[in-house]
């Protein structure tokens, strides 16, 4: 009897699947891509209800920010004739609680990241080790980035507004919003670097900057689906049904979505230009370990079978119809002996 469960929460593991030929070629990624998530579905659900909760807990904690100054602070900025405002509760200090999802995004980043490479993954567990084992750097990671967007979005206000009587301010806006993308582009690696290599967060950073050059197509890919995502959440505020349906999908399948997604798509870069040179060198260190092992393995019975040699000769040697004792024989002997 089939064992039916919810979202496969109570699905019987034990029961083994028709399993995969190791002979069947391989088929297209966007093929795999669905084919992946299909078998995943279930999972992905549990993953996406796990990262749920966390993610209400910060936003609860972020309108209770919101709310608790009746008075936001407003920083006003002139420029020209005009005057900039800005809310700076709302801008900086409401989104403070996002860092302490960061530590969260392991969890995520992890068992997405054993689906895309078509491993197993318990997901309770994989998820809860993966928060254990990587915290630490990817709260640095949310502080980092929590920074960064204050630095730069101040920035591409300003100089946004300042342009509009002084076309100069264009450069440092234009500046402002390639590292902003830049910044985007490297998110999409940094997280599977982290749960994925134990290396410090500076060569991740510095890593993760090569990606976002190497590869800029699946960055731009990925930004354009992640664009289109708000579009239609965007769309799905407009009506009941379109905001019903952007509930259940935030909750049941948005985050493990991204994060698949994420993973599905840049971690065949990863392993191309890290993992696989890796493993290449470490064969070759074995290659020639073992040659020079080899050699020293055959210097030593030669100089072993030459002691050997000496140390098993007979005590006496016949030459010219004579027995004598070799250690009496001059060197011209010794020679007639070798050759006789």
């Amino acid at each position: 009897m089939a064992n039916f469960g919810l979202f496969g929460f109570f699905n019987n593991y034990s029961r083994p699947g028709p399993g995969v030929s190791k002979d069947e070629p391989q088929k297209p990624p966007y093929i795999r891509y669905f084919q992946l998530m299909g078998r995943k579905y279930s999972k992905l659900i549990q993953l996406n209800l796990l990262f749920l909760v966390p993610f209400l807990i910060v936003v609860f904690l972020m309108g209770v920010i919101f709310f608790l100054s009746p008075f936001h602070y407003q920083l006003y900025i002139p420029i020209q004739s005009n005057v900039l405002r800005l809310d700076v509760w709302a801008l900086y200090v409401v989104p403070i609680p996002l860092i302490l999802l960061s530590p969260f995004v392991a969890g995520l980043t992890y068992v997405t990241r054993n689906f895309a490479r078509e491993e197993h993954a318990f997901v309770f567990s994989d998820f809860k080790d993966a928060i254990k084992n990587n915290w630490k750097p990817f709260l640095l990671n949310g502080i980092f980035l929590y920074f960064a967007y204050m630095v730069l979005s101040f920035s591409m206000f300003y100089y946004y507004n300042q342009s509009v009587t002084n076309w100069i301010f264009i450069l440092p806006f234009s500046l402002c919003l390639l590292l902003m993308v830049v910044l985007l582009f490297c998110q999409y690696y940094i997280p599977i670097m982290i749960v994925t290599f134990d290396l410090s967060l500076r060569k991740i950073y510095r890593n993760a900057l090569i990606f976002s050059v190497a590869g800029l197509w699946r960055n731009f890919l990925l930004t354009a689906i992640f664009v289109f995502m708000l579009f239609l959440f965007y769309q799905a505020l407009a009506s009941v049904l379109g905001l019903t349906i952007l509930v259940f999908f935030l909750a049941l399948f948005c985050f493990s979505f991204v994060s698949y997604t994420t993973s599905f798509i840049v971690y065949p870069l990863i392993e191309k230009l890290l993992i696989k040179p890796y493993y290449e060198q470490q064969e070759q260190a074995k290659s020639v370990n073992a040659e020079s092992e080899k050699k020293e393995e055959e210097t030593d019975e030669d100089l072993h079978k030459g002691e050997m040699d000496e140390d098993d000769a007979p005590e006496y040697v016949y030459i010219n119809g004579r027995l004598i004792k070799r250690s009496e024989l001059n060197d011209d002997q010794l020679f007639e002996d070798k050759h006789y």
